[in-house]
């Protein structure tokens, strides 16, 4: 083989390797636009669902209380630091001897566990855990409901003053196995967080 003939050899397989190394990364895109556009869909309609069965529930036991009367005042209304579900509630009526959530705060806490029917194994801490047909990752929903400050509406302090309006944050994750630097972690787990809020009144 003459140097001509190497120097074709050696040309070819750099075209090769740049050709190659070109498909992967094509590839690698595609499943990373794949991942992110199913985790958007699914994260989105986890929180929504959440949020439409809590605004199917009372405002507050307050008002679905008969012995209280009429509320008139938001003092009427649970404290901040007691939002939340009592001992004899859980999500659900899951655990024998309690009853469904009645109100929207008893959302507060919630830790939802989606997943395949695969995934055989129970995550700690999780309230309750949903078996979904189709769906390829694990996804986390946690809850959190505080009353709407007035005078600051950013405010998701667990001390705001009581209000008639109670803001939901549904948090939505999926647990990717995490590569690259600490930068690459925080960014693909950024990427993979929705954090979806939604507001109920209580007009009297």
């Amino acid at each position: 083989m003459n140097l001509g003939q190497m120097m074709l050899v050696v040309g070819a397989l750099a075209m090769l390797g740049l050709l190659t190394l070109s498909t992967n990364r094509t590839i690698m895109e595609s499943n990373k636009t794949q991942n992110d556009s199913e985790f958007g869909v699914t994260a989105v309609s986890i929180a929504t669902s959440v949020v439409e069965e809590a605004m199917g529930t009372m405002f507050d036991a307050a008002i679905g209380d008969t012995n209280v009367g009429a509320v008139t005042s938001v003092a009427n209304l649970t404290a901040p630091l007691s939002l939340g579900h009592s001992v004899l509630e859980s999500y659900r009526a899951h655990i024998a001897g309690t009853r469904d959530f009645g109100d929207f705060d008893d959302f507060k806490g919630l830790f939802l566990v989606y997943k395949s029917p695969s995934d055989t194994a129970s995550t700690a801490g999780s309230d309750y855990e949903f078996v979904v047909p189709g769906i390829r990752n694990k996804y986390f929903a946690r809850v959190q409901v505080n009353y709407v400050d007035l005078t600051n509406l950013g405010s998701t302090l667990a001390t705001n003053p009581r209000s008639w309006y109670k803001r939901m944050t549904v948090t939505v994750t999926t647990p990717v196995p995490r590569i690259g630097s600490a930068a690459q972690q925080l960014q693909d787990s950024l990427a993979n967080t929705l954090v979806f809020p939604a507001i109920m009144a209580y007009w009297n």
